[in-house]
């Protein structure tokens, strides 16, 4: 299974769940950092998208991570990872 992010009909990136890949709200000053997402769909590809509203964000990343889940694949965010050993 995929995460595809498209603008229109074009698709800006295709990649496989992998437990590498890193999705979280975006941190930030200002009222747009409630409203962001940030994903990194491996080293060197990430985006930050801007929803509508927080809820929307948060069903947005709850979506992805149960997809992910479905797949075996624990999504997370920077901060959300165990220490390597443990």
């Amino acid at each position: 299974m995929r995460i595809k992010l498209r603008k229109g009909r074009s698709t800006k990136a295709k990649e496989a769940y992998s437990a590498s890949m890193q999705l979280c709200g975006a941190r930030g000053g200002g009222n747009a950092a409630a409203q962001g997402l940030f994903w990194q769909a491996k080293k060197g590809l990430s985006f930050l998208l801007v929803f509508e509203s927080e809820r929307e964000r948060n069903a947005a990343i709850m979506l992805a991570r149960r997809f992910a889940f479905d797949c075996n694949i624990m999504l997370a965010g920077p901060d959300d990872r165990a220490p390597l050993g443990t």
